[in-house]
Order: structure tokens, then C-alpha cells, then sequence
């Protein structure tokens, strides 16, 4: 008897449970028909002229009969290097933070506001393994952007792509059905952050803080921004379906995103209240201390400031970066003499792209990882009572996110879920904050945090901002061709 019919006989009484009454086989393909559909990507314009600083609004054009997939395609001006601006190069995740903010809107009403800052934090969280390499040169996370230029060179432009991460760009089940929407516009409402916190060069006079050359903010002249535009993706229905959803009734079970509001707090032991409503998923807060906003580190959430950022992906202890300060004596960078703690322009091809040479899982056998997460402590409290006991912030840096998302993010990313599942639409857990009329979130935070250095090596004192961000469930309601939520905060 051969070994495959040997096994198919020995059947007992525990094999019932596993194969008695069979419901499903493994040979034979099972699948569903669909309803008849297309897509297609068509570029939507803003209304008015779209910079540094500026707020434009996009009125979705009514090209389909749903609207999915968003994404904000800009195109960053090339930059002469002159004495004015020498060494400039962008700051990392560029077409991350060149958002302020983002919010859709529908008959009038805002329905969603999503932040630069947020939308870095849910790609550090919530990116699946094999994409975040390519979406980092997508959103400008890459070393011709963020490697400085020298001497005579230019920055050449650059097209970025940045996914909105709204209800109905994550799931084509909630695609956005403008079919039903007769009397309603929809209108996407952008703003765009300032040039000085978009930049960096290399600080002037005797700045080298101790050997180290951390950048500052370009103070050279703004270029104004190329072009900006949206790409959305339009669904087109059958003619059976394009009319059921234009007649009936549409509930929609859709995330939002809370946010009250930065906390800027300079003691070690500080409460922040949270202002929050409806069925909450997760709480998720940053501390960024001012000695890193000054220096335009705005994704580094450790308490020091990060002098050896390195070009890599969202992997890398601190989010990844440029490799901008020393690296200590005898640390091999491929074999790259690094004096001043800078690659020569000419060395950057021995980097290849993002991720492929140098990154954070290679190097951290190499150089010590600096700084911690400035929450030393956290606990939550309920209208006065704890709603766990206190933990350590290393628990809601690594053990929640490893238990409840795709990704253990970069240091200082802070997590504590209410439910199994956050980053999926099914419902898994949620803590209704609409009920609770107190809500506080009890920090302690490093000493770190609010201590810098000054041009002379003395130590200052700075403050620090707090950034909480709630996820929560929220209903939108389409009937008689307009369009609104069923419950407002």
C-alpha cells in the first residue's frame, strides 16, 4: 500500500470533526459572478491656484456614477542651488507633511478631516509588507529628494503621489455613489503647509552642535509649487444597478478621524483631556518635541533630535531619512568615507535606491539606536477611573500595534486599541465616547523630551507638543439626492 492511501485510511474518531459531513473541497473552484462594472482614473483641477501655504477645494466632477481611490499628485519645482540655499534638499516623507490638512465635504457639510501627520502615522501602522519601499519614493521619501545638494547642482522636479486615505478610498464597498447625490456637490477642501517646514539646508556660522550638523529650515526664497491636481477613480455601474443606486436609500457604516488639536505641554507629568464622540476603535498619539519641529524632523517622535537620520523605509528605528551628522568613527557605510557626517553627491549612486542597500534591520548591527519613545508612561482614565493600569509607552509603541496592525511602527507612535481588528471596516471593538463625559489620557515623558543644545553645546529647556488622534464609526446617510451624517458631534 502506498504512503498516500495509508494515510487516507487511518481514520478515526477525531477525523469527524475535521472532514465528517464535508462542506467545502480543496479540487474543485467555487466562485461568485459579479455585477458589470468599469473604472476608470480621470484628473480632477482645483479651484484656484495651489502653493506653499495655500487652500484650494476641488469640486468632484461627476464623470461616473462612484468615486473610490484619491490621490493627490503634485509636482515639486526644480531648485537652483545657489549661495542662498545651498545644500537644500526636501525633508523626509515630503508628500506626507506638504499636506496641513485634508477634508471632504458633501452638501456643505464636513464629513472627514485627515492630517499630514496622520496619514504618515497610518502608513507606518497599516502599509503591507513589499509596498513600503515604493511607497516611500511615491510620497517623496527617497535620496534625490532628501539627499542634500551641493556645490553647482539643482534639484530637479519631482512628481509625488500621496494616497487620501478617506472612508471611501480604503474599501470600493463604501465608494462614494455621486449617482445618488443629485442635490449635493462633493467637494474635496485642501491646505497646503508652508515652504520653511517643507525644507532644509545646512545651518550657517559656527552651528555644529557638538560635531553634529543638523539641519535647519531653508531660509532661501519659496519656488513656487509646479502643478497640483487630483486623480480620482470613477466606478461606472451596469444600466439595472446605475438605477437601483440612484433610487433607493443608502446607509453607509464609514470611519472618521478625531483629532482636538496639539497639546503643548512642558512638564514631565501633564493630562491631556480628549474631546471625543461616537464609538471610538483606537487612540493613537505622538509627542513632538520642539528641538525636532525646529529642525523640521516632524516624523522623528523620539525625545532627541535624530543627527543620523538614514535613507531607508518606514522599517528604520526612526522612520528613515538622510544620513546628515557623524556616524562615529570606523562605522562602514559601504565603504564611504563619511566626513562631516555627509555623503559626497558623487557617493549617493553607491546607495542605490531606498531600502536596497542601507536599512535599518542591516545598520542596527552597526550603530546604536539613539533616543527612546518620550512616553515613558501612559494610562487611560473613564470619567475618573482607570481604564487600564498603568503601562510602560514601549507597550503601546510595540506590543498593541504587534497585536492589532500590519506594522510595529517607528519609535514614538503610540497605540491602544478597543478593538481586535482596527485597521479593518468589520466592527471588532469599540469604546463609545459620545457616553463618557470625562475622558483624560495621563502621560509621563521623558526628561529627554524637553531638553535641546544650544549653537554653544549648553542645554536649554523647550516644550513638547501632544497629538492624539481617535478613529471612530459614524453613519452616512443618501436619500432624496442629498447627503449627511446621522449622528454630529
Amino acid at each position: 500500500m502506498g504512503g498516500g492511501l495509508m494515510q487516507l485510511v487511518a481514520y478515526g474518531a477525531q477525523d469527524i470533526y475535521l472532514t465528517g459531513n464535508p462542506q467545502i473541497t480543496f479540487f474543485k473552484v467555487v466562485y461568485r459572478r459579479h455585477t458589470n462594472f468599469s473604472m476608470e482614473s480621470i484628473e480632477q483641477t482645483f479651484n484656484g491656484t495651489p502653493d506653499w501655504g495655500r487652500k484650494v477645494t476641488c469640486t468632484i466632477s461627476r464623470n461616473g456614477d462612484l468615486i473610490h481611490r484619491v490621490y493627490l499628485q503634485v509636482q515639486l519645482p526644480e531648485i537652483a542651488v545657489n549661495e542662498e540655499n545651498r545644500d537644500f534638499h526636501w525633508i523626509n516623507w515630503v508628500g506626507h507633511k506638504l499636506i496641513k490638512s485634508a477634508e471632504v465635504e458633501i452638501g456643505g457639510q464636513r464629513i472627514d478631516k485627515h492630517y499630514g501627520d496622520w496619514l504618515h502615522i497610518w502608513n507606518e501602522l497599516s502599509q503591507q509588507p513589499g509596498l513600503q519601499s515604493g511607497y516611500a519614493r511615491m510620497v517623496g521619501n527617497a535620496p534625490a529628494l532628501v539627499y542634500p545638494v551641493q556645490g553647482e547642482q539643482s534639484k530637479q522636479s519631482t512628481t509625488l503621489y500621496i494616497p487620501l486615505q478617506f472612508w471611501f478610498c480604503k474599501n470600493p464597498g463604501l465608494a462614494l455613489p455621486l449617482i445618488a447625490l443629485q442635490y449635493h456637490e462633493v467637494k474635496i477642501n485642501l491646505e497646503f503647509d508652508s515652504w520653511s517646514n517643507l525644507t532644509l539646508s545646512k545651518p550657517r556660522g559656527n552651528d555644529s552642535r557638538n560635531g553634529n550638523w543638523p539641519a535647519v529650515p531653508n531660509s532661501g526664497e519659496p519656488v513656487p509649487m509646479q502643478s497640483a491636481s487630483l486623480w480620482v477613480d470613477y466606478i461606472y455601474l451596469d444600466t439595472d444597478e446605475r438605477r437601483r443606486f440612484a433610487q433607493v436609500s443608502h446607509e453607509y457604516l464609514i470611519e472618521q478621524l478625531q483629532h482636538t488639536g496639539d497639546e503643548t505641554v512642558s512638564s514631565r507629568n501633564t493630562k491631556i483631556k480628549l474631546n471625543f464622540n461616537h464609538p471610538v476603535k483606537e487612540l493613537v498619539w505622538v509627542v513632538h518635541s520642539k528641538k525636532n519641529e525646529d529642525r523640521n524632523q516632524w516624523s522623528n517622535f523620539s525625545d532627541i533630535v535624530d543627527n543620523t537620520f538614514l535613507t531607508g523605509n518606514t522599517q528604520d528605528e526612526l522612520g528613515g531619512g538622510l544620513i546628515d551628522s557623524n556616524l562615529g568613527t570606523n562605522i562602514p557605510v559601504n565603504t564611504v568615507d563619511n566626513e562631516l557626517g555627509m555623503f559626497e553627491p558623487t557617493e549617493l549612486g553607491t546607495l542605490n535606491e531606498v531600502g536596497n542597500t542601507i536599512i535599518g534591520e542591516d545598520l542596527l548591527g552597526r550603530v546604536d539606536v539613539v533616543g527612546n519613545n518620550p512616553t515613558e508612561k501612559a494610562k487611560l482614565q473613564l470619567n475618573g477611573h482607570d481604564r487600564f493600569a498603568e503601562r510602560e509607552g514601549s507597550y503601546f509603541n510595540y506590543v498593541q500595534p504587534y497585536q492589532h496592525h500590519t506594522n510595529v511602527p517607528a519609535l514614538g507612535i503610540n497605540v491602544y486599541s478597543f478593538g481586535l481588528k482596527p485597521e479593518e471596516h468589520q466592527p471588532s471593538g469599540t469604546c463609545n465616547m459620545s457616553r463618557i463625559d470625562n475622558v483624560s489620557l495621563n502621560l509621563t515623558l521623558s526628561q529627554n523630551t524637553f531638553e535641546d543644545v544650544d549653537a554653544n553645546g549648553n542645554t536649554k529647556n523647550v516644550s513638547a507638543k501632544v497629538k492624539v488622534y481617535a478613529t471612530n464609526y459614524n453613519v452616512l446617510r443618501i436619500m432624496s439626492g442629498m447627503g449627511g451624517l446621522a449622528y454630529s458631534n
